[in-house]
């Protein structure tokens, strides 16, 4: 069994997502076509049963009276399937390495592809401003937004997460998830995405080799059945104190920016 570890990941996925809708307007216009108000449309983590369960209890239950227009237009979303992709699978044995600026070296296994679906509705009092939200949102996808986030330090800093626009409905009315459609109807979009994220496992941590050490025999001299010592080369790699090990030249031993390399030659 490993150490503990958690990166965060699908919560970082989920995040960058809402962020994705955060800055959503609706426009209300008069007579003459001039804008009244803009309103931006606030959104929210959690299934839309829960919203339209709180627009059944608007005049009934709250304490003070409370219009739906003020509660409307609002985005909502929540987490689908998670689901393994087969067709995005890397080397399992692969390993990814990062080195760090405390001289140390992060390992980790290859990370595993998964595509997670999301789903975002849009609840809104009329037609148009369903309409209005909608038309900001699906032409950022063509079919899909590639946005980025921090996945795990230091293996993978920078990772970019395809957001591909799979469908979308809408209906004007009772959908049948809360109240009576005589006494009140609201406007309901839904909008599924799918998320094309990796899951990481531990990553370990492990010291940088500081020196090598080998030695060369003669064969030639030790088959040929002679009594005398045979000769051999004790060879020595050691990287230089102030180099990157992960920039090294193998072209450029004992060379500045290299390691330095030290032969002994040997008989007996």
């Amino acid at each position: 069994m490993t150490d503990y570890y958690y990166h965060s990941t699908i919560r970082k996925v989920v995040v960058a997502f809402a962020s994705l809708f955060n800055d959503i307007y609706v426009s209300r216009k008069g007579a003459d076509g001039s804008e009244i108000e803009r309103i931006k449309v606030p959104i929210a983590y959690g299934p839309k049963q829960k919203f339209l369960a709180r627009l059944d209890r608007i005049g009934k239950d709250f304490d003070q009276p409370i219009k739906i227009e003020s509660y409307l237009p609002r985005l909502c979303f929540e987490i689908g399937n998670l689901q393994y992709d087969s067709s995005r699978k890397l080397n399992s044995i692969q390993k990814t390495v990062a080195y760090s600026s405390d001289n140390d070296l992060y390992r980790r296994l290859e990370k595993v592809p998964y595509n997670m679906t999301l789903t975002l509705s849009i609840m809104t009092k009329t037609m148009d401003d369903n309409l209005q939200i909608m038309e900001q949102i699906l032409p950022m996808f063509g079919p899909e937004f590639t946005f980025t986030i921090k996945a795990v330090e230091p293996t993978d800093v920078d990772v970019d997460v395809p957001l591909v626009f799979s469908s979308s409905s809408m209906s004007d009315g009772d959908d049948g998830s809360y109240g009576d459609y005589s006494t009140r109807k609201i406007t309901l979009s839904n909008i599924q995405f799918t998320a094309k994220m990796y899951l990481y496992g531990p990553v370990k941590r492990q010291k940088l080799i500081t020196q090598t050490e080998a030695t060369l025999i003669d064969t030639d001299f030790i088959d040929s059945g002679l009594t005398s010592p045979p000769k051999y080369a004790d060879i020595v790699a050691t990287p230089q104190p102030d180099s990157n090990p992960l920039t090294y030249d193998p072209n450029n031993l004992g060379k500045t920016g290299g390691a330095s390399v030290v032969v002994t030659e040997n008989t007996g």
